[in-house]
């Protein structure tokens, strides 16, 4: 069995852990880390796939919630998806555990470096729609790193269709609260926090923006 995430003991963690367990293949090692989204945050995500009917989704930051999304696309027999990794090792990683589960014609892992200031993805060829957008990268944990995510509205707005959803992961730190103020303020998505599951949830409001 593969072993539970890092990170300290959480009740909602524990009881998403056997939620997702259909997806967990037992024998096959996974490649949690400390910057894995939460079991209880990836059970939301896997919710809306669901419930939401969810078919092209891009995930900023690639790991072991790329690998499960995937298994459960091909459960579903429908649906797409990109995650995008600026780290070439990771990527790697991660593209070799989706071909050895012949998950690669279901998602795929793109290599795309930080570039710019602020530092964001170098895009290259990017899905025309996008239904899900999960913000789980670049990594925003050290110290000035805090709006590392925040372009990723503008960067990819574009793509989002009618509709779309947006995961922000990471809501418990200042610097994720923070950008999703500034989304709030500038842009017509609004947001619910959901802390027990360390995830924001969002989805446009047309309307006037806040004063």
């Amino acid at each position: 069995m593969t072993d539970p995430p890092v990170g300290p003991p959480n009740e909602h963690d524990a009881d998403a852990w056997q939620i997702l367990s259909p997806l967990i293949v037992h024998g096959r090692y996974l490649p949690w880390t400390s910057g894995s989204m939460r079991p209880a945050g990836l059970v939301q995500v896997c919710n809306e796939v669901v419930h939401g009917d969810r078919t092209h989704i891009l995930e900023c930051g690639s790991g072991v919630s790329t690998v499960l999304l995937a298994r459960l696309l091909r459960e579903r027999e429908r649906g797409v998806l990109t995650s995008l990794e600026h780290d070439l090792h990771w990527a790697t990683l991660i593209q070799d555990q989706l071909h050895r589960e012949d998950l690669d014609q279901i998602a795929r892992v793109v290599h795309a470096p930080l570039q710019g200031s602020p530092e964001w993805y170098r895009l290259g060829e990017m899905p025309d729609e996008i239904d899900l957008l999960i913000v789980d990268g670049p990594p925003a944990d050290k110290p000035g790193r805090g709006a590392a995510r925040a372009p990723a509205l503008a960067r990819l707005g574009g793509n989002l269709v009618d509709g779309a959803v947006v995961f922000l992961d990471d809501i418990d730190r200042p610097g994720e609260q923070q950008i999703i103020k500034s989304w709030e303020a500038s842009t017509d998505w609004r947001f619910e926090l959901n802390l027990p599951a360390g995830v924001a949830i969002g989805q446009r409001q047309p309307g006037p923006l806040n004063p």
